[in-house]
């Protein structure tokens, strides 16, 4: 039986479902065996060769026969006496065909007799296991799949859908329509045009090798990390079917694999030990792989989707149109829609709700970091939960590879805690942060904040139950409460999620102590949410500060730049907004010792420096900030104000109706945010609610 990991998306503008957050009853997936595992060296194989081989300097310029046959650029690669073209095709490097045009005579020199007996090892072939895949996935897989450009048919497009119920169908459930092919996904009328297949012959094969010759020769180096690190808690590829294409070159995008190489060139350290390689083009790689996929965008393919999920996780390409872009595609696949009942293998079923998730968690964070609308609606998003059976054939199998199954680990599980994060997230936006929100707040007035806390309680509620579902594995600390002293690579990847745990509390109080900035605003509740804000910064500082360089140099998706930033952010909102000059003195002190802490993070993970730049930014910005009057001086004032109307604050009104009749603002709306102290410049360091890390 299938664990099933509940996600309860927004009411408002999430996938369709209650905007409670259900508890799973068992959310740990299940655990695979731990087997022993090789950790692949990081430089490319040495080769070994005669050293009477020197091939370099008997070539003229020309092109071998492979590269004239397909009329590409035919660049030598000296390591192993062949053009980067013959290597990754693993065939011979010949020259019968530029021997007929003397102008264009490029040839070896003579080979002594006992070089038939030198082994020339390949990097692909030393580093990639010659397993076989599963014949029910790699071998089943339609040809082409993954490249296939795929529409989706809207019920209001100028093709009746009512016509195509009595299409007579092939085995695979399509009838060819003129150039394209009409695929019927199911009984409800759900149908998807296939409108074409890339082409597999020499004009991919020559775009494989120009991918190919800009890493070279750190190719399956590359693979090897990106199945490491990327992969394990990002699994939007299939394994085996993606090992197989790469090994037979085949059925393989380009594109796809320029944005492997792309996110995973910071795993691959070029050293000392490669002086005689090449390093890679990281520049004309990343060129290489955004173009590729602007050019792919207009007719998506699943590698398309694959590719762009994995680009965005880049921080430098992660921008909020090329978001946009993905989720039009993922519409044009039909991605957003409930899959279960359709005519499909269950791999590409959950292939096909990994990758929505994967979208729709894109999405959210690209609306956060971005400050822009989110592009996925509860009443047009239907995918269903995430289940073990999802990840099924994610993974390698077979034995007797260094990615067994012990490799996987709790990758998945992370994956699915992760999404069901960000349903709180798009939970907490849609309340708070759209404009009609916004509007809705200022109108209030002086009750503001008490509506504020009182839709709060739903978002803190789901966020504590979250918290509290984390199983040990995904947790930062040991169950003695101390952090983990030694990191697996695993556990390594828990910090992203806890990271982003941290920014969506954070932008939950955001909107809080904003709203008690302006007079008018009760001032025991407003001391309330400003010690239940202080205490969750200290917190995420605190955490940031016990990252171990294993952590830092673990995959972080391309948000974490920003969430970084954000604890920065919530720092200084809590300085400008202090009303006393000592709270705001003791702000400035922890954001220096912030500052000091992603200073010394940036050398295990240099996208800190975003961190350390928007710091700064704010910190010059601060200078215009007024000072804050002393709080003898604040006393002082307040002295000489009308005394107090003889009745409850706001706050103490509401509490006191929701203890007489069980209903209204309850205590939890504030104890899930921090529990009270007893004056502004003596508020408690602990967080007597939150879970430890």
């Amino acid at each position: 039986m299938a664990t099933v990991i509940t996600i309860q998306p927004s009411s408002t503008a999430g996938p369709a479902g209650s905007s409670a957050y259900s508890q799973p009853h068992s959310p740990e997936l299940r655990r695979r065996a731990p087997t022993t595992t090789s950790t692949p060296n990081l430089s490319p194989s040495p080769v070994s060769v005669n050293s009477t081989l020197t091939g370099a300097q008997g070539r003229n310029g020309a092109s071998c026969d492979a590269c004239l046959r397909r009329k590409s650029r035919c660049a030598m690669n000296e390591m192993v006496h062949k053009c980067y073209s013959c290597e990754f095709h693993r065939q011979d490097c010949t020259f019968t065909l530029s021997a007929e045009a003397p102008t264009k005579k490029r040839k070896l020199d003579a080979v002594p007799e006992h070089a038939d007996s030198v082994k020339r090892p390949s990097t692909v072939q030393s580093s990639i296991p010659e397993e076989l895949p599963r014949p029910h996935q790699a071998a089943m897989i339609r040809p082409g799949f993954f490249n296939q450009t795929t529409q989706h048919i809207g019920m209001t497009t100028e093709l009746e859908p009512a016509l195509l119920d009595h299409l007579p169908l092939d085995e695979y459930d399509e009838f060819t329509v003129h150039a394209s092919r009409i695929r019927r996904c199911a009984d409800d009328g759900t149908f998807m045009r296939v409108v074409n297949t890339v082409p597999i012959g020499d004009s991919q094969a020559v775009s494989l090798d120009a991918i190919e010759s800009l890493v070279a020769p750190y190719g399956a180096t590359l693979i090897e990390k990106f199945f490491d690190h990327v992969h394990p808690s990002f699994p939007i590829l299939m394994e085996d079917a993606f090992r197989q294409s790469y090994r037979d070159r085949r059925q393989l995008s380009p594109l796809l694999l320029a944005a492997v190489y792309v996110l995973t060139l910071k795993f691959v350290d070029v050293g000392a030990s490669s002086q005689t390689a090449r390093k890679p083009d990281a520049a004309r790689l990343e060129s290489a792989a955004l173009k590729l996929l602007l050019d792919s965008l207009p007719f998506p393919s699943i590698s398309t989707i694959q590719a762009g999920l994995l680009l965005t996780q880049k921080s430098t390409l992660a921008t909020a149109s090329l978001n946009g872009q993905l989720v039009t595609a993922c519409f044009e696949l039909g991605l957003h829609q409930d899959c279960s009942n359709w005519r499909m293998k269950t791999w590409e079923k959950g292939l096909r709700k990994r990758l929505a998730w994967a979208l729709y968690m894109q999405d959210k964070w690209s609306s956060l970091v971005h400050g822009r609308p989110s592009q996925i609606f509860a009443f047009n998003w239907t995918v269903k939960d995430l289940v073990e059976q999802d990840f099924s054939d994610a993974f390698l199998s077979g034995t007797g590879s260094a990615h067994d199954e012990a490799a996987v680990g709790h990758g998945p599980l992370l994956f699915c805690h992760m999404v069901a994060l960000t349903t709180i997230l798009s939970d907490i936006l849609d309340r708070f942060y759209t404009l009609r929100a916004v509007e809705d707040f200022r109108a209030a007035g002086n009750q503001r904040t008490r509506i504020i806390l009182d839709k709060a309680k739903p978002a803190q509620i789901r966020l504590k139950e979250w918290f509290s579902s984390l199983p040990a594995s995904l947790k930062m600390e040991s169950s003695t409460g101390e952090l983990v002293e030694t990191i697996t690579d695993e556990h390594a990847r828990n910090g992203a999620l806890h990271l982003a745990y941290f920014a969506t509390e954070i932008t939950l109080h955001r909107c809080i102590v904003r709203s008690i900035a302006d007079d008018g605003t009760d001032s025991y509740l407003a001391h309330i949410c400003r010690s239940a804000a202080k205490t969750r910064l200290i917190s995420a500082m605190d955490f940031v500060n016990r990252l171990r360089p294993a952590h830092l140099r673990s995959f972080w998706p391309a948000t974490a730049r920003t969430n970084f930033s954000l604890i920065g952010s919530f720092g200084m909102l809590l300085r400008v907004t202090a009303p006393a000059s000592e709270e705001a003195e003791f702000y400035r002190l922890r954001l220096c010792e912030y500052r000091w802490t992603l200073s010394v993070s940036h050398k295990n993970a240099e996208f800190m420096s975003f961190a350390l730049e928007s710091l700064d930014n704010q910190t010059m910005l601060d200078k215009h900030v007024p000072e804050k009057p002393s709080i003898e001086e604040l006393i002082a004032s307040s002295a000489k104000q009308p005394a107090r109307p003889n009745h409850m604050s706001a706050y103490d009104d509401a509490l006191a109706d929701a203890e007489t009749q069980g209903t209204g603002l309850s205590s939890s709306v504030i104890s899930g945010l921090a529990s009270p102290a007893t004056s502004v410049s003596d508020i408690e360091d602990q967080d007597t609610h939150m879970p430890p890390l």
